[in-house]
């Protein structure tokens, strides 16, 4: 009697690729080399962006014995600071050096992304999803040349999804996942995708991911609780986003969140048999896509899925040297295109950031060139750098003390080397902290600031904190809409 033998699905075994190696030895340190010249520039960077000057800022204050979320307030749960605080003892608030962090980040996620890519689809695709994740993460407007939380968020997530999906060793998959929640909480979108995917093809081995989460989160949460900010985590991390997120989907009833999720369920539906990569993406696309808000560094979340179910997709490449030759000309031809652009805009009287930002590598060019001056460069990169230096050079000359920005300008107490005189590193947040607004006025009104800087258009306005203002201190420095006031 002949005994049937089970067929192999190929939506669930993965394509290991053929047995011939036709890729070249040298294409992952092409990848990498392509990855880190790619992101010269952003090593050049001025302190233009306000997250990384908030991460700074906020690491200094906890230096100096400020608990993160008793005495200063966040609301991201606590790695990222840590790191940023390791970058503050090592180096200083210095951007080469959380760059620094980033591009180390990001060659992980390469050689992550390759040893995915080759358990799908052999070694080939796998050299193909490493070199575009490669490229987008250097994309400026995806701002992966930032140090933000999700270009970490994305090379742990992507080590769970190697260790949970590929290496079948689950429970370092979870602890991989819950450390990229302890970066931001949307890592929960990828988490869910591993555990979807299990639940459909690899059940019995679900506890073991779900016990990995569970051990780091019961860590974070036992270590939040011993040094005393477990309420003020939960509230500020956790609670606050409730509200962030309510925000952008709806208000108060928060109809979009809804949709978005029964699309997910339905996409879920219709990919049950697609390779994982492809899962993973709507998962991730989801979570970049939660908030309701527009951020560039919220799709670096969905780099990697995307850039392993391209290859997935495009199936074995026969010739990856000439695919890797077409990606790199395809986007430095973009960035040449992006700069022609910018420079018409510019020409034709419609300047702009935007329009000196689409000339990215055009300046980073004319400043290696000595075409432009540092302060130039500066500016063609954001318009309030070198008042925010300026300001924070005036203030250093100051007396001592503590400072308040009314703004969103977390970079002046960077620079300045001030602690913020309030828990709050930023004026102008969306929804608003409950009790900031009066916590900044009390501020004024009790002279808890030697110094303040008020950023025009002022948000939110001073109110009875006015005329406090006027009676206790006096201005000493105009400049560009930001106004210094010290103590009379």
């Amino acid at each position: 009697m002949r005994v049937a033998t089970p067929r192999r699905l190929p939506y669930v075994i993965p394509n290991p690729g053929s047995s011939r190696r036709s890729d070249p030895w040298w294409g992952v340190p092409a990848v990498l080399l392509v990855a880190l010249l790619w992101r010269i520039p952003s090593f050049f960077d001025p302190p233009w962006v306000n997250d990384e000057g908030t991460y700074f800022a906020v690491a200094r204050a906890m230096a100096h014995g400020t608990g993160l979320y008793t005495g200063i307030w966040e609301n991201k749960p606590p790695a990222i600071y840590l790191l940023y605080l390791g970058v503050l003892d090592l180096a200083g608030a210095s951007i080469p050096a959380i760059r620094l962090a980033a591009t180390i980040a990001v060659l992980g996620l390469v050689i992550v992304v390759y040893r995915i890519g080759t358990h799908y689809g052999g070694r080939e695709s796998g050299l193909v999803a490493a070199l575009l994740t490669a490229l987008l993460t250097g994309v400026p407007f995806l701002e992966g040349t930032t140090a933000n939380a999700e270009i970490f968020l994305a090379l742990a997530a992507a080590l769970g999804v190697y260790a949970a999906v590929c290496a079948e060793r689950r429970f370092a998959g979870g602890v991989a996942l819950g450390l990229a929640a302890t970066f931001k909480a949307v890592a929960a979108f990828d988490a869910a995708a591993i555990a979807v995917w299990l639940a459909m093809h690899r059940r019995r081995s679900l506890p073991w991911f779900a016990g990995g989460l569970i051990v780091v989160a019961a860590a974070v949460l036992g270590v939040a609780a011993v040094d005393g900010i477990l309420t003020g985590m939960l509230r500020d991390a956790f609670a606050y986003d409730l509200g962030y997120v309510g925000q952008g989907n709806g208000g108060a009833l928060p109809w979009l969140v809804g949709v978005k999720l029964g699309l997910l369920v339905l996409a879920t539906h219709a990919l049950r048999r697609a390779p994982f990569p492809y899962i993973w993406l709507i998962y991730a696309l989801a979570g970049a896509a939660f908030s309701g808000r527009i951020f560039g560094h919220y799709t670096l979340q969905a780099v990697a899925p995307a850039s392993l179910s391209i290859a997935t997709f495009l199936g074995p490449v026969r010739r990856p040297t000439r695919v890797m030759a077409w990606l790199v000309s395809s986007f430095a031809g973009a960035a040449v295109l992006a700069a022609c652009l910018g420079w018409v805009l510019a020409a034709s009287g419609h300047d702009s950031i935007t329009a000196r930002r689409l000339q990215y590598y055009a300046n980073f060019v004319r400043y290696a060139m000595h075409q432009e001056s540092p302060s130039q460069y500066r500016a063609q990169v954001d318009d309030t750098v070198n008042r925010n230096i300026r300001i924070a050079g005036s203030i250093r000359t100051l007396p001592a003390g503590k400072l308040l920005v009314w703004g969103n300008s977390p970079w002046i107490y960077v620079l300045s080397g001030r602690l913020p005189a309030t828990p709050y590193t930023s004026a102008v947040r969306t929804p608003a902290v409950p009790g900031e607004t009066d916590t900044l006025r009390r501020a004024v009104d009790r002279r808890s600031a030697r110094e303040i800087v008020l950023v025009a258009p002022l948000r939110p306005p001073l109110g009875p904190a006015a005329a406090a203002l006027r009676r206790m201190y006096r201005p000493v420095v105009d400049l560009q809409g930001a106004t210094i006031y010290v103590e009379r």
